[in-house]
């Protein structure tokens, strides 16, 4: 980052801490997704079908969080599994300062391990009903 810093970009300053989580949380957004497109992939039976499946939950409710800053998006970060992006976000949320508190600025509706653990759950409930489908199918 010194180099960063020498050659004039400027470096927003976080703490040794918050680039440990927006690294790991960030390899471990991606293997969460990866297993819930998996248990998709598993309940549907069809790779097409799962990986539009896939996108349409977790992609599209955080294009749509971007472009507007509705009620209803900020929800859809809130309960599905693209809640998972708040693991990203570097600054704290302060009530006593009036700001855009938009997606764009890196700001999300959710703490970070929060918003982890929503992507989680929805990980962890696609695989219970996998393994009971694939019970099922096999019985």
């Amino acid at each position: 980052m010194g180099e960063l810093r020498d050659s004039g970009v400027f470096v927003d300053p976080v703490s040794t801490l918050t680039q440990v989580r927006l690294v790991a949380g960030t390899a471990g957004l991606l293997a969460v997704a990866a297993v819930l497109a998996l248990a998709i992939g598993a309940v549907l039976r069809s790779s097409a079908v799962a990986v539009a499946t896939v996108i349409v939950v977790i992609v599209l409710p955080y294009v749509l969080a971007t472009f507007t800053t509705s009620g209803f998006t900020q929800w859809l970060l809130r309960i599905t599994p693209a809640a998972g992006f708040a693991i990203q976000q570097v600054y704290p949320r302060y009530s006593q300062v009036d700001a855009s508190y938009t997606i764009v600025g890196g700001y999300y509706p959710l703490p970070p391990w929060a918003g982890f653990a929503v992507l989680c759950a929805w990980a962890a409930a696609a695989l219970v009903l996998a393994a009971v489908l694939i019970r099922r199918r096999d019985a």
